[in-house]
């Protein structure tokens, strides 16, 4: 973690990550965007790319699930910093979200810093307030976490549609009163008629019919659609590993695809809740959510999990090479999505579960995940050591680091960087790590040493374009297009706070 927490020094060079492989080019850019885990968030909103990994088009559109946590260590302050320097670098949008729980304390300070956030940024930079996310899934948590008197307080006594619209208010207040507002369902939310509505579970449609006549066109409907965890695929029969009937209708982004038809059913039902309310809006359809994990996500326990190819690193990047192209047709002559949401920027953690959705593995790594084996971003040579000095030039960086490779990558992100000083493990997986542009003085040092240089000649060469394979028919749409998957017990995924990638700096290493 650099010193000033949320990611490195606000005002560097724009981040983007290497790759060998180009997966072509993004349809319609500017109507996608990225969803930003709780990693990133916390330890380096510096590193939002600016560029669509493996692709060539602008990244100017993230979701953001929260502003800020009250179990988060990084510097809240530098972390807005460098999300605000990325939206007015990339001229971005932000959907940006608050949360809804069974404590209206932490809801109430959510909000607070929700607010305080979005004052740094101008209208024009925000696209929607986002307010509670899959909340009809909170039934299936387990009275544990959620007990049936959090589930009455938020459905049936109203809690839900009270904050909302004290929020909306207090938004309004701030100069947002044109800025779209939504909250966040799963495709549970579309079994019912027309859309999910169980006393003591959850009460969507009433909440929608509620916030279309209130809004009107400025309420968006938006969803989370998740194939990858969709419990109603199979096996191919006769077989215990393999899949390929549920591959070819679930990872692809044809109209008969597992996601397009979840959107076209929106859509219509959508238009059925605007008949029934003669209110106008509804129109705008966002996907909140979408993805693929790779590896196995340990969240995933549909009957799918044996099959290795579901979660394999070609899936994932087919799946991903094909949303980048998708010209957001959604069939059934059902106008296309407003915007859609690619779940999510880096690898995250599930309620402590791991999950691999990332188009990059983590904070510090300057390498996409679509990539060839054995690609690096940069080379480096032994320059010296181990031996009881480093070099004694201006540090770039001198600080914790998680060992060698966390090391060298934050040499490789900066630049300026030529060289990289390691010293021996310290405590709990924690290395000092020195960061310089040259090396032509020494410091003499009481631990050992090992120091590497950048090679002159590791220029990341243009990536090869990755051949789109001959298209495979869809099978008959399965489970069945008039039917809404319903999701696994599990949650579907959301960004939930990870642990940090090292702890605060302490002081550097003394001589003993």
């Amino acid at each position: 973690r650099h010193p000033d927490g949320g990611g490195s020094r606000v005002g560097v060079a724009a981040f983007s990550c290497a790759s060998d492989m180009s997966l072509g080019s993004t349809a319609f850019a500017a109507k996608k965007g990225i969803a930003v885990d709780d990693s990133t968030m916390q330890w380096c909103a510096s590193q939002i790319p600016e560029v669509w990994p493996n692709s060539d088009a602008p990244m100017t559109s993230i979701r953001l699930f929260k502003a800020w946590d009250a179990t988060w260590e990084a510097d809240q302050a530098a972390a807005w910093d460098n999300l605000a320097a990325y939206v007015t670098n990339a001229g971005a949008q932000v959907l940006i979200g608050t949360q809804i729980t069974c404590d209206e304390a932490e809801d109430n300070q959510a909000w607070e810093w929700t607010k305080a956030l979005v004052k740094k940024l101008h209208p024009d930079h925000v696209m929607g307030l986002g307010i509670g996310n899959e909340l009809e899934l909170l039934q299936y948590k387990g009275t544990d976490m959620v007990p049936e008197s959090c589930l009455k307080k938020i459905w049936e006594e109203g809690y839900l549609w009270q904050q909302f619209q004290r929020m909306v208010s207090e938004f309004d207040d701030l100069g947002f009163d044109a800025v779209p507002v939504t909250s966040v369902f799963t495709g549970l939310g579309l079994s019912g008629s027309p859309f999910y509505e169980h006393a003591g579970k959850a009460r969507v449609n009433s909440f929608l019919v509620n916030a279309t006549k209130a809004y009107g066109d400025r309420f968006a409907f938006t969803w989370n659609f998740y194939p990858y965890f969709d419990p109603n695929y199979g096996l191919d029969a006769g077989t215990s590993d393999e899949c390929t009937n549920a591959l070819n209708h679930a990872a692809c982004w044809g109209p008969e695809c597992s996601v397009p038809v979840q959107m076209r059913m929106a859509r219509a039902k959508m238009a059925e809740l605007a008949t029934q309310t003669n209110a106008a809006g509804g129109g705008k359809l966002w996907i909140g959510e979408t993805g693929w994990s790779s590896d196995l996500a340990e969240t995933l326990k549909t009957n799918l999990k044996p099959c290795t190819t579901w979660s394999s690193m070609d899936t994932f990047r087919n799946y991903y090479r094909d949303f980048l192209a998708w010209d957001l047709d959604i069939g059934g002559n059902q106008q296309a999505p407003d915007h859609v949401f690619w779940f999510t920027m880096r690898d995250s953690h599930n309620f402590g579960a791991n999950e691999f959705f990332g188009l990059i593995s983590e904070c510090d790594e300057p390498k996409c995940k679509v990539i060839s084996d054995g690609y690096e971003a940069a080379d480096y040579t032994e320059f010296d050591g181990p031996a009881a000095r480093s070099c004694g030039d201006a540090p770039l960086y001198n600080s914790w680091s998680r060992g060698e490779e966390n090391c060298k990558n934050k040499c490789t992100l900066d630049p300026q960087c030529q060289y990289f000083g390691i010293w021996p493990h310290s405590h709990d997986g924690n290395y000092w790590c020195k960061l310089t542009a040259t090396c032509e003085t020494w410091a003499a040092d009481s631990f050992q040493v090992s120091t590497y240089r950048r090679e002159s000649s590791s220029i990341t060469p243009a990536p090869t374009l990755v051949p789109t394979p001959a298209p495979t028919p869809v099978p008959t749409p399965a489970p069945t297009p008039t039917s809404p998957p319903v999701p696994a017990p599990t949650p579907a995924p959301t960004s939930t706070p990870t642990p940090a990638p090292t702890p605060a700096p302490t002081p550097a290493p003394t001589p003993a």
